[in-house]
């Protein structure tokens, strides 16, 4: 807490510290014309600032600190270029854009240096809010698989969680406005909890980020950016509607946001979503996969020249149905009910967070802090009874320092911080984990170097990790709730400590070649369910066991790819193999614990290797269309007797072919997208896991800018599973008892701009 409050007073005193403010201005123009581009979005993430170029296709960013900065000039129909700029070194800057139907290259963020995606030496992909808009799903996480390299396990619609090549649960790290994001997430069935309310675009680290994010990140992070401000002295808002015709599902979302010209910015946004029971393939209702969803979002903020302060709440309510496979048939109720029933948890997140940027002469400080509370309700045998019932609140803090060392040479040096306080609510009729606290503390140091061709990172971190287990309360001895070795103070300690490194570089000889070689070590601590379980967990008909002498794991995973770019088209490919001591899996036993089948944690060395190849073909010749194709494959084993791992997704072929069409009166830029995913058989089954046969799912999109007296609307349809194939998912949750995925499904996306 002292030193919470020292950095606070810093944030106060620096401010009178500010650097000179300075301009960038310059002219965006096509390379091959030489004309002015008018339109052309001109960004500094780091600042969170951008502008448009005029008529001549002119732009002024003023009030900027004299450092060098990544900044993003985007324009439709443009490949976007990324330039690295120092406001005293350029003035009358001239920026070149060609033509390009697809981009390779864009800012990300996530990997601690705000950089090209192309120059990180970490792997980084990118889901843009357009993309999301015109393949929409019932499940964010559904979105985001047809990125190479990641999947999802799923509980239906509604309950769906990350898994990036081949490694899920806690071990995937969930971002949040800047902030680790904690919701309960090492349950099975326990979602993401995130939605895609008043986001800009989702990027996705593949790969071991525990020296950036700490535990949890040990197989990569899924982070939500938020959607950019509002240009100054303007407000801007939109309306999104959504249909699913699977589901009968719907979601409606509105935001509205504003700037003012002395940097006053703020923004509300709200989403309401609701789903039916969805049909699979044969058009069965798979009975109880309803859910809905409530989402409010709201924030304020001030930048001035010497930085940026924000201060967002967020309220998330889910009510989300629960197949039981005991009564598959009696869940089933009428095509369009929509009225919870027994199973469905009941989930409630507050999200507190602030983010600051403090520039101090060339350097900058950044601290973000949030505050998180989750209560989970898990009602199974009557509505008005909780029957695992869960509050949880966390408090987090990131506070890091950036500093300019020599000329293209930056460190980072940082502390972070988590307290995770985990209460049984009283009313609980089962308990499945004690009463537990959490605390993290780290500290890190990073050194990026960013000059001519070369990219290098490193890094190196100490995590201290104290977990106390309490089964003291009365709720707890009452109901006889275990701890493992049932001491006598009904109270458990353990601490994880350790460091760990990274090094990773990239290599851009010529436009054409990148090289990129990342050798990372992540972590993680067992979760609270791995240690201390010992009880039946509604809603999955299982005795869940944990294992309080489990040590953390640790891997250690080795990248290398390579992308060779033409004017026609880029290929790329990505290989890694995954190195890990002590991984933690589940698995049933025969004990029966009444009616319940235990199941066990158990603890074993584990390797994963494989990779994915992508290609991107886009003519010169032929700007009317394009395509795209990925094949993405991963294989888990142990390493005592390379039996496989569970829960490994299968190997996948994705292909898009996307036309460009002319404009037809109120429509412009319309365009047809036919795309597919082969997924092949999965026969590499875990020990008693069953094998599952592949699948071909067949999409198409449509979509236009529609104008209606002279105003835009962007109009999408979307359907995926064309051809109704009846199919099961490895990854679903539901796969064991023969439950199959959605049928075909078109959903109808309207957005409309103010």
């Amino acid at each position: 807490m002292r030193l919470i409050l020292l950095v606070a007073a810093c944030l106060l005193s620096w401010t009178s510290w500010a650097s000179q403010n300075m301009a960038i201005d310059g002219k965006v123009i096509d390379k091959n014309t030489k004309q002015p581009i008018p339109g052309v979005s001109v960004y500094i993430p780091e600042l969170s600032k951008g502008v448009v170029t005029d008529i001549d296709g002119s732009f002024s960013l003023s009030t900027i600190p004299d450092r060098t900065f990544t900044v993003q000039f985007s324009f439709v129909g443009y490949g976007t270029k990324t330039q690295m700029l120092r406001p005293s070194d350029r003035s009358n800057l001239v920026i070149e854009l060609e033509e390009a139907v697809s981009n390779i290259d864009e800012v990300v963020v996530s990997g601690a240096y705000i950089m090209s995606k192309e120059s990180s030496p970490i792997a980084i992909e990118k889901v843009s809010r357009d993309a999301i808009l015109k393949m929409p799903a019932p499940s964010l996480m559904t979105t985001l698989t047809r990125t190479p390299g990641v999947s999802e396990i799923s509980l239906g619609p509604g309950i769906s969680k990350p898994v990036i090549r081949g490694l899920s649960f806690s071990r995937v790290l969930s971002v949040y406005q800047g902030g680790r994001f904690e919701n309960q997430q090492w349950g099975a069935d326990h979602g993401l909890g995130l939605s895609e309310t008043g986001i800009s675009n989702i990027e996705l680290i593949k790969g071991p980020a525990s020296i950036i994010y700490g535990s949890g990140a040990m197989a990569g992070v899924v982070n939500l950016i938020e959607e950019a401000d509002a240009l100054a002295g303007n407000v801007e808002g939109d309306v999104n509607l959504r249909g699913y015709s699977n589901s009968l599902g719907y979601r409606t979302e509105a935001g509205v946001k504003g700037a003012s010209e002395n940097g006053f910015v703020w923004s509300m946004r709200a989403a309401t979503e609701s789903h039916a029971d969805y049909l699979d393939g044969d058009g069965t209702t798979i009975g109880n996969t309803r859910f809905n969803t409530q989402n409010i979002k709201t924030g304020i903020g001030l930048k001035k020249n010497w930085g940026d302060t924000r201060l967002r709440y967020t309220y998330l309510k889910q009510r989300l149905g629960i197949v039981d496979e005991d009564d598959l048939d009696g869940l089933a109720t009428t095509r369009n009910d929509r009225a919870m029933q027994l199973p469905f948890q009941d989930v409630t997140d507050h999200f507190l967070n602030s983010e600051t940027n403090v520039f101090v002469g060339e350097d900058r400080l950044k601290a973000t802090f949030g505050l998180h509370m989750n209560n989970r309700k898990e009602i199974e045998d009557d509505m008005d009874d909780i029957d695992l019932g869960l509050r949880q609140t966390n408090f987090m803090y990131d506070i890091k320092y950036f500093k300019e060392l020599t000329e293209g040479l930056e460190a980072i040096v940082g502390v972070q911080g988590f307290y995770l306080q985990n209460k049984n609510m009283v009313e609980a009729e089962e308990i499945l984990i004690p009463d537990a606290t959490k605390d993290d503390r780290s500290v890190y140091l990073l050194l990026n170097y960013n000059k001519d061709k070369w990219v290098a990172q490193g890094g190196v971190r100490y995590d201290y990790r104290k977990v106390v287990a309490d089964a003291s309360a009365p709720n707890l001895i009452d109901y006889g709730f275990i701890l493992p070795g049932d001491p006598a103070d009904r109270r458990l300690e353990r601490v994880f400590d350790g460091v760990t490194a990274s090094a990773g570089t990239t290599f851009r000889p010529s436009d054409q070649w990148r090289f990129r070689l990342n050798v990372a070590q992540g972590f993680r601590s067992p979760d609270l369910g791995e240690l201390f379980s010992n009880g039946p967990h509604p809603g999955t008909n299982r005795f869940e066991r944990g294992n309080a002498d489990f040590v953390r794991e640790q891997n250690i995973q080795t990248d290398f790819g390579i992308r060779y770019s033409q004017k026609d088209f880029s290929i790329s490919g990505e290989v890694f193999y995954n190195h890990i001591d002590n991984y933690i899996f589940f698995s049933p036993t025969a004990e029966m614990m009444g009616d319940l089948t235990v199941w066990e944690f158990e603890q074993a060395d584990a390797r994963l290797y494989g990779g994915e190849v992508e290609l991107d073909i886009h003519p010169r010749s032929a700007r009317w269309i394009s395509g795209s194709t990925s094949y993405s494959m991963v294989i888990g084993q142990r390493r005592s007797d390379m039996s496989y791992l569970p829960y490994i997704p299968a190997f996948r072929w994705n292909h898009s072919l996307d036309f460009k069409l002319k404009d037809m009166g109120a429509l412009h830029n319309p365009y047809i997208s036919l795309t597919g995913a082969l997924v092949f058989d999965q026969n590499r089954e875990a020990p008693l896991e069953d094998a599952t046969p592949g699948y071909y799912l067949l999409g198409l999109n449509v979509g236009s800018q529609v104008l209606i007296a002279g105003k835009p609307m962007d109009v999408y349809i979307s359907g995926t599973n064309l051809l109704n194939r009846t199919y099961l998912d490895h990854m679903s949750l539901f796969r064991p008892f023969g439950v199959n995925q959605m049928g075909r499904n078109v959903a109808l996306n309207v957005r409309i701009p103010f």
